[in-house]
C-alpha cells in the first residue's frame, strides 16, 4: 500500500506545533545603541534561531526649564518617527511610525501595552496606577528627567500560538537590522512630530535604545521539522502613509488599502489643523468599501471609538481610528480596490492629514505594487 502523502499545510501546522512545544523560547539582550535628535539609529540583530520579535526600550534624558511643558497626545511614542525592520533579503517587513506601531499592537493584544492602566482619574478621584515610572514616563515638571517607553517590533504573528512571519536567522549571508528615525526636536506645535507641543524642553544627553531579541531555538535544525509556510510568509506593519490630498470641509477623502496582501487591520490618525479632535467631532462617517460601490462597514466616530474601547479596555488618543479585520482578513487581491472613506466635517487651518497604517501578511517574494495613498 502506498504511503499517504501529507499536504504542505498540514505539515506546516504539525511542524509549528512541534516547534512551539519542544523549542526553547529565549531572549537575548543586545548592547545598547545611542543617537541624538534627527538621527537614524541602526540596531544590528543577531543570527539566533527562529526570531519572533524585538523589544526596544527607549531612554531620552530631558531638561525642562520652565513650566508648564505640554506633552503631545501621541507621545512619547512619536519620538520614533520611523521604525523599520529589514530582513536578510532586504525586505522591510515593518516600516511605520512609533505611535501607530504601539497603538495597533495595543488593539491586537486587547490591552494598552506598557502603558498607564485604564482607571487613572482626574482630580484625585482614582488612584494613580502607574507606580513604576521607568516603564512609561514623560516628565512635564521643571528639572531633569527621562522620557522612557518601549516599542515591540513583531516578526511572528503570535509567538505563543502562530509563527506566521517568524524569521529563520541561521544564515551566514547578509544581515538584518532595525532602523529608528528619531524626531528632529523635542518641541513643536505640530503634535505629530515632537513629544512636546510647548515648553522649554531640551535634551540632556544621548538617546539610548536597548534591544531584546526574542527567538525560539529548535531542538534540531531539520528542514522537515520547520514550519516552512510560516517562515516563507511576511508579517508586519506598513504605515506612516500621509494623505493630505482633498482634505477640505465637507469633502469625502478616500484612503487606499494596499493591494496583494491579507490586511489584518487598518489604523488611521486624522490630524485636523495641527490638532486631534476629541470625540471625532470633525468626521461625519467612516466607510469601508470595495470596488467603489460595496459598503462593508458604515461607522460613526462614536461607534468606532466605543468598539475600540471594548477591545482594549482603554481609549487611544483623539483622532485615532482602528478597523479590525483580524477574524476575517481582507484579501485585497480579490478586489479592484479597497478603501476607507472619511466624510469630513469642518477642516481647520493648519496641518491637516490622514496618516494610515496596515497590518499585513503576504508570501515572501510575492511581487507587490507600491501603496498609493489616496484615490
Amino acid at each position: 500500500m502506498a504511503q499517504q502523502q501529507v499536504d504542505i499545510y498540514t505539515q506546516n501546522m504539525m511542524a509549528r506545533q512541534n516547534l512551539l512545544r519542544t523549542g526553547i523560547h529565549m531572549v537575548k539582550r543586545l548592547g545598547p545603541v545611542t543617537g541624538s535628535l534627527g538621527q537614524q539609529v541602526k540596531i544590528p540583530l543577531l543570527r539566533m534561531g527562529i526570531m519572533t520579535g524585538v523589544l526596544l526600550q527607549f531612554t531620552v534624558p530631558v531638561t525642562i526649564a520652565t513650566a508648564p511643558a505640554v506633552a503631545s497626545p501621541v507621545a512619547p511614542w512619536n519620538i520614533a518617527q520611523v521604525v523599520s525592520y529589514q530582513d536578510f533579503a532586504g525586505v522591510q517587513r515593518t516600516r511605520t511610525n512609533g505611535y501607530q506601531l504601539w497603538a495597533a499592537q495595543s488593539m491586537k493584544n486587547m490591552d494598552a501595552i506598557s502603558s498607564i492602566p485604564a482607571g487613572n482619574g482626574a482630580g484625585g478621584l482614582a488612584p494613580t496606577l502607574n507606580y513604576d515610572t521607568n516603564i512609561l514616563n514623560q516628565p512635564v515638571a521643571v528639572g531633569n528627567g527621562n522620557i522612557t517607553f518601549s516599542l515591540y517590533v513583531p516578526m511572528a504573528y503570535n509567538p505563543q500560538a502562530d509563527l506566521t512571519g517568524a524569521v529563520l536567522t541561521q544564515t551566514n549571508v547578509g544581515e538584518h537590522f532595525i532602523n529608528v528615525q528619531l524626531a528632529n526636536a523635542l518641541v513643536n506645535a505640530d503634535p505629530w512630530i515632537a513629544p512636546y507641543v510647548s515648553g522649554a524642553v531640551t535634551g540632556n544627553g544621548n538617546i539610548t535604545i536597548e534591544a531584546f531579541q526574542y527567538y525560539i531555538q529548535p531542538q534540531a535544525m531539520d528542514a522537515s521539522q520547520l514550519p516552512v509556510i510560516d517562515l516563507s510568509t511576511i508579517y508586519g506593519f506598513e504605515g506612516g502613509f500621509q494623505n493630505t490630498a482633498n482634505i477640505a470641509t465637507g469633502q469625502d477623502v478616500f484612503v487606499n488599502y494596499p493591494n496583494n496582501r491579507s490586511v489584518l487591520s487598518g489604523f488611521f490618525v486624522y490630524e485636523n489643523g495641527g490638532a486631534f479632535t476629541a470625540n471625532g467631532g470633525d468626521i461625519n462617517q467612516i466607510t469601508l468599501l470595495a470596488n467603489s460601490n460595496t459598503n462593508f462597514r458604515e461607522l460613526t466616530p462614536r461607534l468606532l471609538r466605543e468598539t475600540m474601547r471594548n477591545i482594549a479596555n482603554s481609549d487611544l488618543p483623539a483622532g485615532s481610528y482602528y478597523l479590525d479585520h483580524r477574524f476575517q482578513p481582507i484579501m485585497t487581491q480579490l478586489y479592484a480596490n479597497v478603501q476607507a472613506k472619511f466624510s469630513l466635517g469642518t477642516v481647520n487651518a493648519g496641518v491637516s492629514q490622514i496618516v494610515s497604517q496596515y497590518e499585513v501578511q503576504y508570501a515572501s517574494g510575492a511581487p507587490l505594487p507600491g501603496i498609493t495613498v489616496a484615490a
